[in-house]
């Protein structure tokens, strides 16, 4: 074994694989642990190669695609193994290439199956052969990270497409995905802070549902069978972590569909009125929510992932108790997890009589042509406010003192929760951001563990509106 690989190398089932039809059984993915090369910057061309005609590896202590060298196969030193090209045909890579297209399209990276011209920077993905023609055994994919989860490039990782048959581009995509993933400083994720499964993302091992795998903007525990701290510490957002090493691009995913079943045009509506909606989207609708006169009143999480991804689903949207009485314009918006957003054109309707003045409506709102509603919100974090929708977070919280501001919420005890300038201070709904330097005017103390220790919320913060904060 090669001086500059490490002995942790983590084996776990493969989450994706499909029915296979073909000698080697891709049962498992294993990620070789390996301190930062040389060449430790990220890589904004990513070449998927399908080894036309065959590829040769040499065995060697670094990974460097531009002379094929890789320290992933066993045995010694020098030895040249020879990977098989991608068996199943080309419209199975035309798949495949469309999928890992779409999956990294929101990232400032190209991926191409062409060889990148010499001088440009790039890793590579074979995605062909069999573990066998490296001298491995029982694994789907392989692929290096470094100990300190930095991007690097020249990389090789090596999705095994011949082990799973033809007619399986999405699982072979998945695949190929949370491998070349490593190279980005990616770790594997196993569930999100409310529960949810992983699975729907390309770096988790879990099964437990399907479809096509996109890099998710949600916070998450790692792991490959439990969930835990990650490889460099806390909590991981792939997608945010991608934006951050390679930088913005252009989704080409489908944009969420969104239509309203009821009410219709012109209809009298009251409180506890339902707004059906029916919703889909390419990478699964994260939310559905209700819009009355320009503000958001309410909105629904997308429906659970099954072994076919998410289905287009129906929505139910209950319309607040507190909705004052007027003409009401009715918009729905559906939002995947990168909040790209589908809404409806407008349904008029009328709840009660239409208002006459601001004296009917809401804290802060106003009154014209029967419509009771809020200006745009201007106040920014930190701003002094009476009322929620004021604030663009959209959230206003009272301290001790009675001093209300413009806050968002915030994880206890996880560093940079907040801006610059701001702590996350208990509060009764968890944690929000406060001005930093708060404790000074005698109202609390910004110390989360003394808080948690006390079991007193000095800082009791509570929302400073009419209704309730939206959920």
């Amino acid at each position: 074994m090669s001086s500059l690989r490490t002995q942790l190398i983590l084996v776990a089932t493969i989450a994706v694989a499909a029915p296979l039809t073909a000698s080697a059984s891709p049962g498992h993915l294993n990620t070789v642990v390996t301190p930062s090369q040389p060449h430790a910057t990220a890589a904004t061309v990513l070449y998927i190669n399908r080894c036309t005609g065959g590829c040769d590896i040499k065995k060697g202590g670094l990974s460097d695609a531009r002379s094929h060298t890789s320290f992933i196969p066993e045995g010694p030193e020098g030895t040249i193994f020879r990977l098989n090209e991608f068996a199943w045909g080309d419209g199975d890579w035309e798949e495949v290439m469309l999928c890992l297209r779409e999956v990294y399209s929101p990232y400032g990276v190209t991926v191409t199956d062409e060889v990148p011209a010499a001088g440009v920077a790039y890793n590579e993905g074979i995605v062909a052969g069999i573990d066998n023609e490296l001298n491995l055994n029982g694994y789907g994919g392989v692929a290096p990270i470094t100990s300190d989860c930095s991007p690097f490039s020249y990389v090789i990782s090596f999705t095994f497409a011949n082990g799973y048959g033809p007619g399986n581009a999405l699982s072979i995509c998945s695949v190929a995905a949370q491998e070349t993933g490593h190279a980005f400083g990616l770790d594997h994720v196993f569930e999100y802070f409310d529960g949810r499964s992983a699975c729907i993302d390309p770096m988790s091992y879990r099964g437990d549902c399907g479809g096509q795998r996109f890099f998710r903007n949600d916070a998450a525990r790692c792991g490959e069978y439990q969930g835990g701290a990650c490889r460099c510490g806390g909590t991981q957002n792939n997608h945010l972590k991608l934006l951050s090493v390679l930088g913005p691009g252009t989704p080409i995913t489908t944009p969420p569909t969104v239509s309203v079943t009821s009410p219709a045009s012109d209809a009298q509506i009251a409180n506890g009125s339902t707004v059906l909606a029916i919703a889909a989207a390419q990478r699964g609708v994260k939310t559905v929510e209700l819009w009355l006169n320009g503000y958001k009143w309410t909105q629904a999480a997308g429906a659970a992932f099954g072994q076919s991804g998410q289905p287009e689903s129906a929505y139910s949207l209950v319309l607040p108790a507190d909705v004052p009485d007027g003409v009401i314009d009715i918009i729905v918006r559906a939002k995947d997890d990168i909040d790209i957003t589908t809404e409806t054109a407008p349904i008029t309707v009328t709840k009660g009589a239409p208002c006459a003045s601001a004296e009917s409506c809401a804290l802060g709102q106003r009154c014209d042509a029967g419509r009771c509603f809020w200006d745009p919100p201007v106040g920014v974090l930190g701003d002094e406010c009476e009322f929620q929708q004021f604030c663009m977070t959209e959230l206003c919280a009272s301290a001790s003192t009675g001093e209300s501001r413009c806050t968002q919420d915030c994880v206890l005890g996880v560093a940079d929760s907040c801006p610059d300038g701001f702590d996350c201070l208990a509060s009764s709904s968890g944690g929000v951001c406060w001005p930093a330097g708060a404790e000074e005017t005698g109202c609390c103390s910004s110390s989360n563990e003394a808080a948690a220790q006390s079991g007193l919320l000095a800082f009791a913060l509570a929302i400073m509106i009419r209704r309730r904060r939206r959920t």
